[in-house]
């Protein structure tokens, strides 16, 4: 009997590791993956907005960045080969960036490299447009499968 407690403990124990070693690998994997989506968004924006100045580009993909932080919400063990993982962000919401978007579009190409986005966004929040916070938004939904012991998105 005593044998019989001590091998299911020891099982017990041997599963527990293995679930939190697959949630840390899991949390890995969907960080990296969330990361890039968001950078592709961010780029995606100052794409769509920023065409003038390569300058204005990359300093607006690099203030946005530095201004939030992806993070994993929730793993969720569906079973031994299945799971999902919740991703949110930290970031300035949609209006906010399209409003510092609008502003900076309409900098000349020549005065481009005086704009900053920290003193515009003081501004609109001086003005009453936009409050300027960042605030936690879904990034997305993860699935993963579990094949020879590596976790696969799906």
């Amino acid at each position: 009997m005593k044998k019989t407690l001590i091998v299911l403990l020891f099982l017990s124990f041997q599963f527990l590791t293995a679930c939190t070693s697959d949630e840390k690998v899991l949390k890995t994997k969907a960080l990296e993956l969330a990361e890039k989506k968001f950078s592709e968004q961010i780029k995606q924006e100052a794409d769509d907005s920023l065409s003038q100045s390569q300058w204005l580009h990359q300093a607006y993909t690099q203030f946005i960045q530095d201004n939030s932080k992806v993070s994993v919400e929730e793993v969720k063990m569906q079973s031994e080969t299945l799971a999902t993982v919740s991703v949110v962000v930290e970031t300035y919401p949609l209006k906010f960036r399209r409003t510092l978007l609008g502003i900076a579009s309409r900098v000349d190409a020549s005065k481009s490299r005086r704009f900053n986005f920290s003193e515009a966004r003081g501004l609109i929040v001086q003005q009453g447009m936009d409050k300027g916070e960042v605030e936690s938004q879904p990034l997305g939904v993860f699935k993963f499968h579990k094949s020879d012991k590596n976790w696969i998105l799906d």
